[in-house]
């Protein structure tokens, strides 16, 4: 029998009580077996209130792995192009202008989708320009496709497909899934991803059940200390934008079941295929030689990794690094980690609710997955 017990010790030792973590929660699958769950802290530090397996939190950038994989569903059916121009999809990035030597012109290349997959369209992450609060000023309840065409003012910082920056690009890729699949995004997802593998804690909806099931947010300051943060998401333009880049609500049960279904080449536990798996290999085939010039991409679960379309992989093993090559995930703005193995198909889903947790970067996510590997002798 596998001995969890260091990761328990880990996460309540060092998680929560060195770094001040109030609450914390992990998922361990392989092969649709859930091997290990461990719950510890609160939901709410002050009220003393325990985290438990109700809670919901927001996903933040661990929305993006679900965003590209519907992308590649959309792929895999023959209605999403990778080559082809986002203009295509979205009109109002024919007119997108590329800022070259101080005047704004057409790109020296055209804006791909396959480049919102990779993030290196050529934007920041700079959502609230001009265009979207004048925008949200004059219709407060604007949706998706009306903020994302907003996006389209923006002159690119650079040539489509020549580097990777960190960005708004998979805002822009919910868009064109919408478009591409004739659904709401998150209608989208319901019926590809959520309601077949069932995930009936996710939503992109803030209502009152929703806020009410939410584990307190807190936030990390530049010393370490973390304070209570309020329970809204900077990302959520308005009550209608659902954003494919951070936007997600959900439960850690719920999306330890996209992992493992992710891991286990995407065939959910009831049997449901939602990708084939070949396609999740490309989802985590390296991008970045071809589609980048310089090594301005930076992954917090630690060295050894490259970029997908939409996820870290791993490229090579590091020494004390355990998991293979082509394992893959991505990480959250409040410390949510997905981890996707589908050699081993094994998969890990740790949750928490610190905004600019620091030590996330490289360092508890990247021992916790270590820890994993150990306690299973791979």
């Amino acid at each position: 029998m596998n001995d969890f017990s260091k990761i328990a010790r880990y996460m309540e030792d060092t998680v929560c009580k060195k770094h001040g973590v109030p609450g914390c929660d992990i998922l361990i699958y392989r092969d649709h077996e859930l091997l290990y769950r461990h719950i510890c802290g609160y939901s709410d530090r002050e009220a003393q209130i325990p985290l438990t397996e109700n809670h919901l939190y927001y996903m933040y950038s661990c929305t993006k792995v679900l965003t590209v994989s519907s992308g590649m569903r959309l792929w895999e059916e023959g209605k999403l192009d990778l080559d082809a121009p986002v203009s295509d999809y979205l009109p109002a990035f024919a007119d997108v202008r590329q800022n070259i030597d101080g005047k704004l012109n057409a790109p020296e290349k055209p804006l791909l989708v396959r480049h919102l997959f990779t993030m290196s369209g050529g934007f920041d992450y700079n959502m609230r320009t001009d265009e979207v609060n004048a925008l949200i000023a004059k219709n407060p309840h604007a949706i998706t496709l009306e903020i994302v065409d907003q996006f389209a003012k923006k002159p690119l910082l650079f040539t489509p497909g020549s580097r990777f920056q960190y960005s708004i690009c998979h805002d822009i890729l919910a868009a064109v899934v919408e478009i591409a699949s004739g659904m709401r995004f998150s209608e989208y997802l319901k019926t590809v991803i959520f309601d077949p593998i069932g995930m009936k804690d996710s939503t992109f909806e803030n209502s009152d059940d929703v806020i009410a099931r939410l584990a307190a947010q807190y936030a990390s300051n530049s010393a370490g200390i973390v304070t209570r943060a309020g329970q809204n998401n900077s990302f959520r333009l308005t009550d209608n934008y659902e954003s494919g880049g951070a936007g997600l609500i959900c439960s850690a049960a719920d999306y330890a079941r996209f992992a493992d279904t992710m891991a286990c080449g995407g065939t959910a536990a009831n049997g449901y295929r939602f990708l084939k798996p070949e396609t999740v290999k490309y989802l985590h085939t390296d991008q970045l030689p071809t589609y980048t010039m310089d090594g301005t991409f930076s992954c917090a679960a630690g060295p050894g990794y490259g970029y997908g379309f939409g996820v870290r992989t791993r490229l090579n093993q590091n020494e004390g690094q355990r998991s293979p090559i082509g394992e893959f995930g991505w990480d959250g703005a409040a410390g949510s980690y997905v981890m996707c193995d589908d050699t081993n198909h094994l998969s890990i889903f740790f949750a928490m609710h610190v905004l600019a947790w620091p030590n996330c970067i490289g360092s508890d996510h990247a021992v916790i997955r270590d820890l994993v590997y150990d306690a299973l002798n791979l």
